[in-house]
């Protein structure tokens, strides 16, 4: 391949490409959508009391803290419990956004070709580098672009341990989360391509619609 037909190959990726701004709009309102979707289903099946008791206790304790009421050790204590309890009290709510998210990120956009409602209102699309997206594709890429792994993590440590190591495997989760973003904001950026991590892994790109 000579120099000028790279020089036009690489031209035409980047005309294709996705723009940054359009894959973060897109980001967005699929992720306020699937949230508004989950909390409408799940309502009837969370303890809205004991919820709103337990965001009182969060405040209250804040408000401790501040005060020099309470020392830092014994308001990370008290914090971890109420911060269990909160997620054992909305676990219903988690799983129906980790469905949801199965269901619309990787069935839908399958069915659509690639496009979520949010990418369809930019004009953006997953494609393949090997022809027709499949579901092992998308289940790779939206596990770790839609952070459906670290739901499907989180929630299985709120089940399965104690608060404590809950906790603990929550920082962990989204420590590592914060990271992959950061990773992938850089990598869509800076590369050519203009793939995040999940899609190098995936063999994913995303382009402009014509």
């Amino acid at each position: 391949m000579g120099k000028n037909e790279i020089k036009r190959k690489t031209s035409k990726e980047n005309k294709e490409q996705a723009l940054f701004v359009q894959r973060l709009v897109a980001f967005i309102i699929d992720m306020l959508l699937i949230s508004l979707i989950a909390s409408f289903i799940a309502t009837p099946f969370v303890n809205t009391e004991k919820t709103a008791e337990l965001e009182k206790q969060t405040s209250e304790l804040i408000r401790q803290l501040q005060k020099e009421d309470i020392n830092v050790q014994d308001y990370m204590n008290q914090y971890m419990n109420v911060y269990y309890k909160l997620a054992r009290n909305s676990g219903v709510a988690s799983l129906f956004v980790i469905f949801l998210n199965v269901l619309y990120f990787v069935v839908y956009q399958i069915y659509k070709k690639g496009q979520t409602l949010g990418k369809k209102l930019v004009n953006i699309r997953v494609v393949s580098d090997d022809g027709e997206l499949t579901y092992n594709q998308m289940i790779f890429r939206s596990f770790i672009a839609n952070f459906i792994l670290v739901d499907i993590l989180t929630f299985a440590f709120m089940i399965f341990s104690s608060k404590d190591v809950y906790f603990g495997a929550t920082m962990i989760f989204q420590g590592i989360q914060y990271l992959i973003v950061f990773i992938s904001v850089i990598m869509i950026l800076n590369h050519n391509d203009g793939r995040a991590i999940h899609d190098k892994i995936a063999h994913t790109r995303v382009i402009r619609e014509k």
